[in-house]
């Protein structure tokens, strides 16, 4: 064997693997992409190849607004947080009556909300109340909006390019494929199952408190807190509210003030031991006060942060983060009962 024989025999072996690795790539992504195509998760395209009634979407906006678009008019719009997910839209009806959506999603900024609203206008349904449930952490500067809204091409009225996803990113992306995953799976095995919010948009009650151990579940969220888990909700150097939001909530009402809708807003509650936290640091109260009381420029406007009665019961707390069904019931009670009979 000469020289050249040798070298030759010795090269071989890196290109075969080096033609393995391109025809490997190249399968998983053309797998990726047809099954994502296939199942569309997210609704991007037209087709529903396998008559797939309900699609879970990592992320609650893109179904929320994808589904929205094919039901009628509402009477009222709950916007918000997955504090206001969590409440019963027929709680609201109660109060105002006629129909209402909740269109609360996960860890909804100040950006989800005005777009959320701009989005209602542009399809022309709007309401004649909307229902807005306003956290802390939403007016904290260093929050960010959050990273769904940002890809939601139909919520973001920023120009965020870089974080906008073509339609062929989309399809590529594994965010999406899991959740093709997810659906197809749900799909295959249950052919009787639900979204994960009704025809109102409601994600369901949470479970009953008066099966559950309060005082295990005051451990966890101490736990939780201690950890700093809730930071994204606030965190100990937000000193002052972020007058960009300010301005946001300002154009959320001039919407409202042109096109004659009643606009009710509350404070979303924070755990007892959350809220003590944030009262004792100097940073935190004082950005507790600019946010109370910029919202008490509101003329429907309920602070749950200064409600004895509200936070005597711990069964109103579910976790660190959030609150319980029925407290979601007493929200809006104070909320919507006319002043002079509060």
């Amino acid at each position: 064997m000469n020289f050249y024989t040798l070298i030759s025999k010795n090269s071989y072996r890196p290109l075969r693997w080096i033609k393995l690795l391109f025809f490997g790539v190249l399968f998983v992504s053309t797998f990726i992409i047809g099954v994502n195509f296939v199942v569309d998760p997210y609704n991007i395209t037209k087709y529903n190849f396998l008559n797939i009634q309900f699609k879970f979407a990592r992320d609650d906006r893109t179904e929320k607004v994808n589904y929205f678009t094919t039901l009628p008019l509402f009477d009222n719009i709950m916007i918000g947080s997955s504090r206001v997910y969590s409440i019963n839209p027929a709680k609201v009806s109660e109060h105002l009556g006629g129909t209402t959506y909740n269109f609360g999603v996960g860890t909804a900024t100040v950006e989800d909300h005005l777009g959320i609203l701009l989005y209602l206008q542009r399809e022309n349904k709007l309401p004649k109340n909307i229902i807005l449930g306003v956290d802390f952490y939403t007016f904290n500067p260093d929050t960010p909006p959050n990273k769904y809204f940002l890809k939601n091409k139909t919520l973001n009225f920023l120009s965020y390019e870089n974080d906008q996803e073509s339609y062929i990113e989309k399809l590529f992306s594994v965010d999406a494929f899991r959740a093709s995953i997810k659906t197809l799976a749900n799909h295959i095995k249950n052919k009787n199952m639900r979204s994960r919010f009704d025809a109102h948009g409601w994600a369901g009650a949470y479970e009953d408190y008066s099966k559950r151990d309060l005082e295990a579940d005051l451990v966890v969220a101490k736990k939780e807190i201690q950890k700093e888990l809730p930071l994204l909700y606030s965190n100990l150097a937000y000193k002052q509210i972020d007058p960009k939001r300010v301005a946001y909530y300002e154009q959320i009402k001039k919407i409202c003030a042109k096109n004659k809708i009643d606009l009710h807003v509350f404070t979303t509650p924070l755990h007892p031991e959350l809220l003590t936290k944030f009262k004792n640091n100097p940073n935190t109260a004082q950005a507790l006060h600019e946010f109370v009381t910029y919202l008490k420029t509101f003329e429907n406007f309920y602070n749950s942060f200064e409600d004895q009665e509200f936070y005597s019961e711990i069964r109103n707390f579910h976790g660190a983060t959030h609150t319980s069904t029925n407290a979601g019931d007493l929200l809006m009670d104070k909320l919507l009962t006319p002043r002079q009979n509060r």
